[in-house]
């Protein structure tokens, strides 16, 4: 058995030939998330994500949710943000793996309310 991209208006079906592995990774991951939820948009936006740049050999962009932390690091610790970390999602990641631990350290342990517990005292995190 094999995965296929399916097209019905232009009645056409492309075999996909995965490695086993990946193969069973991903029936797993399309088995276990209820149609709707967010891990199945998720999933669906990350294959959408990786056609689309097989296809346009375009460079897909840093999400919401990355441009936000990666802001958040920046004013911390005083950095500047590269220019490709906000165009680029590959160069965002590597601006992540280099400063995140060091933010989370500086900020201290956060309780599960989002409040800061550094210093002894609660002080919120939220940022506005």
């Amino acid at each position: 058995m094999s995965f296929q991209l399916v097209y019905g208006d232009h009645d056409f079906c492309l075999p996909l030939s995965f490695e086993i592995d990946s193969e069973e990774r991903l029936i797993a991951l399309i088995s276990n998330a209820d149609p709707g939820s967010t891990s199945h948009r998720n999933l669906s936006v990350r294959i959408t994500d990786a056609i689309t740049a097989a296809i346009e050999f375009t460079v897909i962009r840093p999400t919401e949710k990355q441009l936000k932390y990666a802001i958040g690091i920046a004013q911390e610790l005083n950095l500047a943000l590269p220019a490709d970390a906000l165009q680029h999602r590959d160069a965002m990641a590597i601006f992540l793996s280099r400063h995140a631990d060091t933010y989370r350290r500086r900020r201290g342990p956060v309780s599960d309310d989002g409040l800061s517990t550094k210093g002894g005292s609660m002080q919120s995190t939220a940022k506005i």
